[in-house]
C-alpha cells in the first residue's frame, strides 16, 4: 500500500474538519488504544480512523470525541474493526457510543477457517507487509505520543477496508455471508463489563498452598492491601507489587527497609511508594502470631 495522509487530531478544529470528511464516507476503519497496561481505571487513550484515502488518530484526552458517536451509530455507514468486542466495550463505556452495521475482520476470519487470524497474519498474507507490534503496550495515556507510536496507530486501520473487501468476498463464495452478518450483530450487542475484584484469589497465587497458616493469613492481608493501594494509585495491581513478591512477602515476614529490599520482585521504588504499608501489615502478622503463641 503506497504512502498516504496521516493525521493526528488533537484540537477542536481538526476534529469538526475531520467530522465533516467523514460524514461522505460510507465506510470506516476503527481501533482504539487503551492504557490497560498501565492503569487501574483503563480509559480509550486514542481512536484511530482510516477511510480509502488516508488515516486519521482522534486524541480523547484532548478532543470531545463523543460526536463520533453520530457516525458509528448511522446504518448507511459500515465499521470496520479487528476483534472489535474490546473496542466497542471501552467506547461504550467511556463515551456511551453505540453501534449499528459492524464488518469484523478477526470474526470473518474466524468463520473462513483462517488458520491465523490476527492482524498482522492476515496483513502479511493479503498484502505482504509485515506489521510491527513493538508498541502493542505502550502507555496510550501518557502525552506527547512518538511519531513511532503514531506510525504504529495508523497502521492498525490502514488496511481494514481493504481486508474487508477480500474477506467479505470469501464470505459470499463459500455462502457464509448471511452467518458473518448474524455475528457481527452479535458482536454490536456486547456491553462494557464491570471490574470485579477476585477477593479469594489470593488463594490461586502460585506457592500459596506450600505456606503455612499464618503465612497464609499474610498473604491474604498483603493480596488485599495490594488492590487498595493500586486503586489510590491508580495501576494495575501488578505494578504495585507482583504475585511472586507477596508470596515471598509471607514467606519472609521483614521487619524493616533492609530486609524488605531483598525481597524477590520488591525494589527500592516499591519500598518508597508503598513499604511502609507493607511493613505494618508484616508486623500486624507477627504480632499476631506471637499472641497466639
Amino acid at each position: 500500500m503506497q504512502s498516504r495522509p496521516c493525521h493526528l487530531i488533537d484540537t477542536d478544529d481538526a476534529f469538526c474538519r475531520l467530522l465533516e470528511r467523514l460524514e461522505r464516507e460510507p465506510a470506516l476503519a476503527v481501533d482504539t488504544e487503551s492504557n490497560s497496561f498501565h492503569a487501574y481505571f483503563e480509559k480509550v487513550c486514542l481512536i484511530q480512523l482510516s477511510t480509502e484515502e488516508a488515516d486519521y488518530a482522534v486524541d480523547p484526552l484532548r478532543v470531545d470525541v463523543r460526536p463520533l458517536g453520530k457516525l458509528f451509530a448511522d446504518p448507511a455507514v459500515e465499521i470496520v474493526f479487528h476483534a472489535a468486542d474490546f473496542d466497542i466495550r471501552g467506547l461504550k463505556r467511556d463515551y456511551g457510543m453505540k453501534f449499528t452495521r459492524l464488518f469484523d475482520t478477526m470474526l470473518a476470519a474466524k468463520l473462513l477457517g483462517y488458520p491465523q487470524m490476527s492482524l498482522a497474519a492476515l496483513v502479511r498474507r493479503h498484502f505482504g507487509t509485515t506489521l510491527k507490534k513493538e508498541h502493542q503496550r505502550s502507555d496510550w495515556g501518557k502525552r506527547p505520543l512518538s511519531a513511532a507510536q503514531l506510525e504504529y496507530a495508523y497502521k492498525d486501520t490502514r488496511f481494514l477496508l481493504a481486508l474487508r473487501e477480500v474477506l467479505r468476498g470469501e464470505l459470499e463464495r463459500t455462502g457464509r455471508a448471511a452467518e458473518a452478518e448474524r455475528v457481527f450483530k452479535r458482536q454490536v450487542a456486547c456491553e462494557p463489563r464491570k471490574k470485579r475484584f477476585d477477593k479469594e484469589g489470593f488463594r490461586r497465587l502460585r506457592g500459596f498452598a506450600a505456606l503455612d497458616a499464618a503465612q497464609r493469613e499474610l498473604v491474604c492481608a498483603l493480596y488485599l492491601l495490594r488492590e487498595e493501594r493500586a486503586r489510590t494509585v491508580d495501576r494495575p495491581p501488578f505494578k504495585v507489587f507482583g504475585d511472586e513478591a507477596i508470596i515471598e512477602l509471607a514467606r519472609l515476614r521483614p521487619r524493616g527497609e533492609d530486609e524488605l529490599l531483598r525481597v524477590r520482585g520488591i525494589g527500592a521504588r516499591t519500598v518508597q511508594l508503598h513499604g511502609e504499608a507493607i511493613l505494618r501489615a508484616v508486623g500486624k502478622s507477627l504480632a499476631g502470631q506471637s499472641a497466639a503463641a
